[in-house]
């Protein structure tokens, strides 16, 4: 395997470990992290029409 020629000279680094001090807003970190908000001018909504569909 091509990889392993060379891995003695690779420096193998610890993954960094992190301590949470504040507990409620990791929480609501990860609650929001899924969330986006898309912004529509006042000229989008005024020229928007809803489909119809029957």
């Amino acid at each position: 395997m091509p990889y392993k020629h060379n891995q003695s000279s690779h420096r193998q680094h610890k993954k960094a470990k992190y301590k949470v001090i504040n507990w409620a807003e990791y929480t609501e970190a990860l609650r929001r992290r899924g969330d986006f908000t898309i912004w529509f001018s006042v000229e989008a909504i005024d020229e928007w029409h809803p489909r119809l569909t029957w």
